[in-house]
């Protein structure tokens, strides 16, 4: 139970799925910059990424999504939150090939998005090492 009472309790963000929301937003657009990712880049790795940030941000939603009265509920929500874990360390793969690959693409430039990625994926696995069945 929540030390806090009913009457003072406000809405709060869910970190999680607002994250993976500004990591698409942020993926999309660099990607789509043609000056970090030129067009004969794009088809080839940058779809890529704009598709694997998507499947993320649709397991953080999935998950979330997911009321947990039953075991079983649990373990379908748990499955979705290490689905989303397991397309966070892809993501980390396809970006580290982006910087191989693309010579306009560099770390520094991919420093803001490589954090939010690194936040994202340590925020799931606290979600769902905490996870419980409601009421328990």
């Amino acid at each position: 139970m929540s030390n806090v009472y009913v009457r003072n309790r406000k809405k709060t963000k869910f970190d999680v799925v607002t994250n993976a929301e500004k990591l698409q937003d942020d993926i999309t657009l660099y990607v789509m910059n043609e000056r970090f990712v030129p067009k004969k880049w794009r088809y080839m790795i940058g779809e890529d990424l704009i598709a694997k940030i998507d499947e993320l941000n649709d397991n953080a939603i999935a998950a979330n999504s997911i009321y947990a009265t039953k075991e079983k509920d649990l373990e379908t929500r748990k499955t979705y939150q290490q689905r989303a874990i397991i397309n966070g360390y892809q993501l980390q793969r396809k970006l580290t090939r982006l910087i191989r690959c693309v010579p306009s693409a560099t770390a520094s430039s991919l420093e803001d998005i490589i954090a939010l990625l690194e936040e994202e994926i340590k925020d799931i696995k606290g979600w769902r090492k905490n996870d419980k069945i409601v009421g328990q």
